[in-house]
């Protein structure tokens, strides 16, 4: 599984206009997608900050949609009042913890990380076995997925959440997690940031996992 990151800036006061063009442009037309298994838009209310994440099935399906997904931020931006776009990466779904999209998932906390480009296995493998088992017993943990980018050795992990009460009150718990997480991975973690989740496109039924 493979995932695309798409970061758009634009003006608090056009959320409600974003949120409209994603459910009734962007998602219907990346549904079309070859390989598309569904995808968040979370959005910083703030600072009027959206960042996006599309699964697909392959990174030859993710490659071939490079034209289609571009033509489509072009024109779902066009649509959005002062919004542009800041940036967009491909990575490769390292890790997650079962459905990536989660219905009930309304607040996203997002991290950076990078470490040795030599031993991204054993940084996805050190999450996997010491950091998810102690996110599950978070309360209002739903799931989450973490990215990297084999390249820089450089990745993404979201955690995702049932409210905005529940990543408020596991703030703490996921400070001390991301020291572990540092320390597991032999890296370097980044600040995290939350996000609403903003829209969401479920993934089909039937679709691969992994």
């Amino acid at each position: 599984m493979h995932a695309r990151k798409t970061m758009i800036k634009g003006s608090p006061e056009q959320t409600e206009q974003a949120r409209q063009v994603i459910e009734s442009h962007v998602i219907p037309k990346a549904k079309e997608l070859r390989g598309f298994r569904g995808g968040y838009w979370l959005i910083d209310r703030e600072a009027g900050e959206t960042m996006s994440f599309t699964f697909f099935d392959t990174k030859k399906d993710l490659e071939a949609s490079e034209d289609a997904a571009a033509q489509l931020r072009s024109s779902g931006v066009a649509q959005i009042q002062g919004a542009s776009v800041a940036g967009v990466h491909n990575y490769e779904v390292g890790l997650s913890t079962g459905e990536k999209v989660h219905d009930r998932a309304s607040h996203a906390r997002v991290l950076t990380f990078e470490g040795d480009a030599n031993d991204v296995d054993r940084a996805i493998t050190a999450i996997e076995e010491n950091v998810v088992p102690a996110l599950k017993q978070v309360p209002g943990f739903l799931g989450g997925f973490w990215l990297v980018d084999r390249d820089s050795a450089k990745g993404i992990g979201v955690t995702l959440f049932d409210s905005g009460a529940s990543i408020t009150a596991s703030r703490e718990r996921a400070a001390g997690l991301r020291a572990q997480t540092a320390e597991r991975i032999g890296g370097k973690v980044g600040e995290f940031r939350e996000y609403e989740v903003l829209a969401r496109a479920a993934t089909p039924a039937g679709a691969a996992a992994g």
